[in-house]
């Protein structure tokens, strides 16, 4: 369970690398542009307008994009400068002796080989479809499940080995809600009228998917219809977005024995053989009533239905690999129906992500040997530092924590591993098998190298150097049960940290995002696991009541907020991540006074002194414009907020920015004492 600051944008935007030099003076020279701020809004009004108004007048969202904001300017900056690097490992894939570079080359260059994807239409996956069509009974049901799980399908459920919550030293196995084609279960459920008009476009794409897999064209919309069913019946029986925010109620671990008399329907002993690993000591089952209405539906349904949805599972996972009907079809739904984008990526761009998430550290390679420096890290290394030492002393300032809880939450704090830039140890890619090929193949090869990865650590000692994030990645993480704290190279620049800039700017941006990612392991989740990450109760009963109390003013603040239309921020699912922007705000402001040094304040800049260019560093990081369709997604499934949340709501209850700007008891952006946030 890995905590990133963003969950919202894709995953590669690298720094600078190759980026034209007038255009890198250019982010460097003006880190807070006032041309992107709207002076005719009081700040104590509304201050993400005040910070972005005039950035946000200017932009409009490009076709592709469901939406756009800084991340994504600089993700598009950096995609140029990522395709020269795929472009020349595609040229030289067939010559070189690096087998790295060779396996990246082939890999980029069969996706970019569009005549051979054309070409190729749906037989990559003949093999699969014909065994699903030849399926008569439950066993070959579960043990074409096995089959897609290694092709890392979501299919039925999800498999995978993850610490143990409680022994965070071994690694186990865990079973995971899955197998829904919608973005999350309350798409199945709810009863308006909206919903149900996606439940209809939904299997009218299921039958047109078939009916590109071939499958009877008469027949394809009863058997989407039957997926339908499927699909609804495990989404009933799957838990809440909120009610999996609670790692004691997704922790149930079970003997293999246990885990065959709760689900006597499934083989399991043959599933795990078809996986290629033997018989799991114990396995966690996130959601036994989840996996227990599997078990039914596999022991009463007839095979017809199960071929029907295993074939659909199939498709749509590869679709985005396949020839253009199926890309067309899959982008129509998900990216058009789903989130209002209009138009589809350019092919390199798909192309440079998918080699991303596949082989990102030897991708990450090429970038960190040129645009992160030992320089930079010890920079960021001692930035982490000064935050997780201004943490320490709100700790001991805090008068409603005991004193037996803060020693432990010391011992936590002091205990957190910072990650920067890139691994110590790179991943061995040698097992990855990438061949001159149609793409959709080495897509499949490189889905069974990862899952194998995954499968081996199952009963093993935890690898705590495991990133889980590539370096060119623009994101940062907190793990809680590794209590790690990630900060990839790809972070490590405009808006976020730039070297040319001020402390107030740099503390306000990347200062903030590292308070961010500390506070998460004292939110409402990451305080229940201890300082070598097990979850634990080491907190004294009196303390839990006090921040649980404080923390419920948090939630109910969120679900006050007005996202689009009369929809209002889930309280419950963004309370993690609220928690960890007002305390990464509070501990980075903190540490940007102490910064100083007792120095006086720094001469105005553009007008605006050094507290109120910290805030507004804060502020530029979430400008953004997004579409409605993809906003009300995102406020059913990321525990994310809203950008003017993320701006305005943990601005409002720190007394440092009224005072920065001037505001008054009454403004919107202040809040009162009884009404402010108190927690860290």
């Amino acid at each position: 369970m890995s905590r990133p600051i963003l969950a919202r944008v894709a995953a590669v935007a690298a720094a600078t690398l190759s980026v034209p030099t007038l255009l890198a003076a250019q982010m460097q020279s003006r880190p807070l542009d006032p041309a992107n701020m709207d002076t005719t809004c009081s700040a104590c009004q509304d201050f993400y307008r005040y910070a972005n108004g005039g950035w946000i007048k200017r932009n409009q969202i490009p076709g592709d994009k469901p939406m756009w904001g800084s991340f994504h300017e600089l993700q598009d900056q950096n995609f140029l400068a990522l395709r020269q690097v795929l472009d020349e490992a595609a040229k030289n894939a067939r010559t070189t002796r690096d087998q790295d570079q060779r396996k990246l080359g082939l890999f980029y260059g069969t996706c970019m080989d569009s005549t051979a994807i054309e070409a190729a239409g749906i037989k990559p996956l003949a093999g699969e479809l014909g065994r699903i069509a030849a399926i008569r009974n439950r066993k070959e049901t579960e043990a074409q499940l096995a089959r897609l799980h290694r092709q890392l399908v979501n299919a039925g459920f999800f498999f995978h080995s993850t610490p143990d919550a409680k022994r965070s030293a071994r690694t186990i196995a865990e079973i995971y809600q899955a197998g829904l084609g919608l973005p999350d279960r309350d798409y199945y459920v709810k009863t308006d009228t909206a919903s149900e008009t996606l439940r209809t476009q939904y299997v009218d794409h299921v039958a047109r998917m078939l009916r590109l897999a071939g499958h009877d064209s008469a027949a394809a919309a009863p058997a989407a219809r039957q997926v339908m069913e499927l699909e609804t019946a495990l989404a009933r029986a799957s838990m809440t977005q909120e009610a999996q925010r609670d790692p004691e109620a997704v922790y149930h671990l079970v003997s293999l024995a246990d885990l065959r008399r709760s689900t006597p329907a499934f083989g399991w002993d043959a599933y795990f053989r078809e996986l290629g690993i033997g018989s799991p000591a114990v396995v966690n089952v996130a959601q036994p009533e989840f996996l227990q209405a599997l078990d039914s539906l596999l022991a009463a349904s007839a095979a017809g239905p199960w071929r029907g949805y295993l074939r659909w599972r199939l498709v749509a996972s590869a679709a985005p690999f396949l020839s253009s009907p199926f890309v067309n079809e899959s982008f129509r739904f998900n990216s058009t129906v789903l989130q209002g984008t209009a138009e589809q990526e350019p092919r390199w761009k798909r192309c440079l992500q998918y080699t991303d998430n596949f082989m990102g550290e030897i991708l990450g390679q090429a970038y960190v040997k040129k645009h992160f420096t030992p320089a930079a890290k010890a920079r960021a290394l001692e930035m982490v530092r000064n935050i997780q030492s201004e943490f320490r002393e709100r700790l001991t300032g805090l008068t409603w924590m005991s004193q037996a809880t803060k020693e432990k939450a010391y011992r936590k704090l002091d205990a957190i591993v910072n990650r920067i830039g890139y691994p110590d140890k790179w991943r061995d890619y040698s097992k990855l098998e990438v061949r001159p090929a149609v793409f959709a193949s080495n897509v499949s090869s490189a889905a069974s190298f990862e899952s194998r990865r995954g499968y081996a650590q199952v009963d093993k000692p935890t690898d705590r150097n495991e990133w889980g994030m590539t370096p060119p990645t623009v994101n940062a993480s907190y793990n809680p049960s590794l209590n790690v704290i990630t900060f990839p190279a790809g972070i490590m620049q405009p808006p976020f940290f730039d070297p040319e800039a001020d402390d107030a700017v740099n503390y306000g941006g990347m200062g903030a995002v590292i308070g961010h990612e500390i506070t998460h392991g004292f939110d409402d989740q990451g305080r229940q696991f201890d300082a070598r990450g097990n979850l634990s109760g080491w907190w004294d009963s009196t303390d839990n009541r006090e921040f649980t109390a404080r923390a419920s003013v948090m939630e109910r603040q969120a679900g006050g907020f007005a996202a689009i239309d009369t929809l209002k921020v889930n309280g419950k699912l963004t309370l993690g991540e609220n928690i960890a922007d007002l305390g990464g705000l509070l501990i980075a402001h903190g540490a940007y006074r102490r910064s100083l040094d007792g120095k006086p304040e720094p001469a105005p800049v553009d007008g605006l002194t050094g507290n109120q260019r910290f805030f507004l560093a804060w502020a530029q990081i979430w400008r953004s414009n997004i579409r409605p369709a993809f906003a009300r997604m995102l406020l059913t499934i990321d525990s994310h907020g809203p950008a003017a949340f993320r701006t305005n709501g943990p601005l409002s209850n720190m007394p440092a920015f009224a005072k920065a700007f001037g505001c008054r008891t009454g403004d919107p952006m202040v809040r009162g004492d009884s009404a402010r946030v108190q927690i860290w």
